[in-house]
């Protein structure tokens, strides 16, 4: 039964392991500048309030924003040069227990912060706030 899920597992996985490739890359200081500004451009883009589909449409408003995330997570993976790519760290994993401990915590931290983020932008939806006026 849970074995249809392994796949969305893998992908969770794959997304955390891009996501440390990018966030090594953008404190790297090989990474060319236009890069950094790259991922910098498509983080506002994801805060912006512009959107090439309006966030009003409930479901393509949201879906437009991924597309445009993974494009650019997908093209900034193609363009991190060599040797920034080689000098990722290793996995957590294989640190001493105090620092799991730590990242165990950051990551905990996280979760509840883009929890919170989605919740507020689930608020601010001009839809659900003209249903709870309602109530």
């Amino acid at each position: 039964m849970f074995t249809r899920f392994f796949s969305v597992f893998s992908k969770f996985k794959a997304l955390k392991t891009h996501g440390r490739l990018l966030w090594h890359a953008f404190r790297h200081a090989e990474t060319p500048r236009w890069i950094k500004g790259f991922m910098l451009a498509v983080v506002a883009y994801l805060f912006s309030p512009i959107d090439l589909v309006p966030d009003f449409l409930v479901l393509l408003g949201i879906t437009d924003d991924l597309v445009v995330i993974s494009g650019a997570m997908w093209f900034l993976g193609k363009v991190i040069p060599d040797n920034v790519r080689r000098s990722l760290p290793e996995q957590p994993d294989s640190l001493p227990l105090r620092t799991r401990r730590h990242s165990r915590l950051l990551k905990t931290l996280g979760i509840v912060l883009l929890l919170g983020v989605l919740l507020a932008s689930l608020v601010n939806h001009p839809g659900v706030q003209s249903w709870l006026s309602a109530i």
